[in-house]
């Protein structure tokens, strides 16, 4: 049995967690969301588990931070790793360049 962890929403946390839930800015949020109003609606652990491909350990998690704090609880932490080797610069002009196309550098080729 996992511990029973109310999750309590207001009708302006509700409403904004749906549209988190409809038009998730990244997966893990959607997720995050949907298991939220799942267990404000008093959905059992297994059902939400199931629905949603999460642990119950995990689950309980999410319930826990909520109550925690709140809709911060909903983002990712920072994550370890190798920080990138490219610039925002070096992506802005990248990302013009692929817009231009290659005849616009007098290659023979449109791909």
């Amino acid at each position: 049995m996992y511990p029973r962890i109310e999750v309590r929403l207001i009708s302006w946390q509700r409403q904004c967690l749906q549209r988190i839930r409809d038009q998730p800015p990244t997966p893990r949020m959607g997720k995050r969301a949907v298991c939220l109003l799942l267990s404000a609606d008093a959905v059992s652990t297994r059902l939400i588990a199931q629905a949603t491909g999460l642990a119950p350990d995990t689950l309980t998690g999410i319930r826990r931070r909520w109550n925690e704090r709140g809709m911060a609880s909903l983002k990712d932490a920072p994550r370890p790793g190798r920080p990138p080797k490219v610039s925002p610069a070096y992506r802005r002009e990248l990302k013009d360049a692929l817009h231009r196309g290659p005849l616009a550098y007098g290659y023979a080729f449109t791909t």
